[in-house]
């Protein structure tokens, strides 16, 4: 968890700064935050890389106490649903993941548009070594070894975009026998045929245990897109609810997308490990009253990178989500 949300540490560029200096910042900032998460062993081995429109950002880092490797996967400014209710047109259309992977299983698992974009723009990313070398992720970890063991993570979009890249990594490599992912507050990334596939994937043969996490908040909005979109104008009781408007929003998303979408993980198989959260109740003195914001003000602490840390009760390390839902209070407000 704590992995993810440094992702989204100097997520800003500053003003003027070139993006191999913001990548040099994130990375002296990364490894500050692991050392003062207690976790001195761990440092950065590769990147941050950072696609060209800087809206997406993976990094790996390593225990150099071991041949643990993780890769964290940051979101995008789209990461957040109401921007994705905004654009369902563009990207949440499914279409083939045998665009990635040509030999993926001949029953045509699919994933969404924008999940392709993203994950395109993670595999293109250019990343420094330790030595100094830029080269892809996928090299990277070729170079690592096969007895590498590898964990892939992110939270939100991030963690949605995890799930896709874990298979491509499997792909590539050769193997998702030394793979293990793990994601927070994650939406679906595609279809039922792709959550079966994904599943298999990461099933030990030898244990029938699953290698791959999907943890979610059992009261954040964000899981709950696009496979379980009803669920959202049940929250927050017993206040503040969905408020009319809101719903609509969720309607008209349930009518664009229907049923297509599947969450990937069972808790049959702890595959999907709900942690069940509560509303967070506060003073309404000094809060805009009005309904839409009070709504998206608890969506926003139930997602927060530091909620999962205190309901996984680890080390809040990081806040992640400052500042996240300022654009989409507005939107509503306006």
């Amino acid at each position: 968890m704590a992995l993810s949300g440094f992702t989204y540490i100097d997520g800003s560029a500053l003003p003027g700064e070139t993006l191999a200096n913001q990548e040099a910042r994130m990375r002296r900032d990364i490894n500050a935050a692991l050392a003062a998460s207690g976790q001195p062993s761990w440092q950065v081995v590769w990147g941050p890389g950072v696609s060209d429109d800087r809206g997406n950002m993976l990094y790996v880092a390593g225990d150099t106490n071991s041949k643990q490797l993780a890769v964290a996967i940051r979101g995008t400014d789209w990461s957040f649903w109401l921007d994705w209710v905004q654009d369902l047109a563009v990207v949440l259309p499914l279409q083939p993941f045998t665009s990635i992977l040509p030999s993926t299983p001949a029953n045509n698992p699919r994933i969404a548009a924008g999940t392709t974009v993203g994950l395109n723009q993670l595999l293109a990313a250019q990343g420094s070594t330790s030595a100094g070398t830029q080269v892809d992720v996928v090299t990277f970890l070729r170079q690592a070894g096969p007895d590498a063991d590898i964990f892939i993570t992110g939270h939100s979009l991030g963690g949605c975009l995890a799930s896709v890249l874990a298979p491509s990594l499997a792909f590539q490599l050769g193997s998702a026998s030394n793979l293990k992912v793990y994601t927070f507050a994650a939406p679906s990334a595609g279809d039922q045929n792709f959550a079966e596939y994904y599943n298999r994937l990461f099933m030990n043969q030898g244990t029938n245990i699953s290698t791959a996490h999907r943890v979610y908040n059992s009261l954040d909005v964000v899981p709950n897109s696009w496979a379980s979109l009803n669920v959202i104008e049940t929250y927050y009781d017993p206040s503040p609810r969905c408020t009319s408007e809101l719903k609509a929003i969720v309607d008209k998303a349930i009518s664009l997308v229907g049923t297509q979408y599947v969450q990937v993980g069972t808790a049959a198989e702890g595959s999907a490990v709900k942690l069940d959260g509560s509303p967070v109740v506060q003073p309404t003195f000094g809060l805009d009253p009005v309904g839409d914001a009070l709504f998206f003000r608890q969506l926003q602490q139930q997602h927060a990178t530091s909620m999962y840390q205190h309901l996984l009760n680890t080390p809040v390390v990081v806040s992640a989500t400052v500042g996240k839902m300022r654009a989409v209070k507005s939107t509503l407000l306006a």
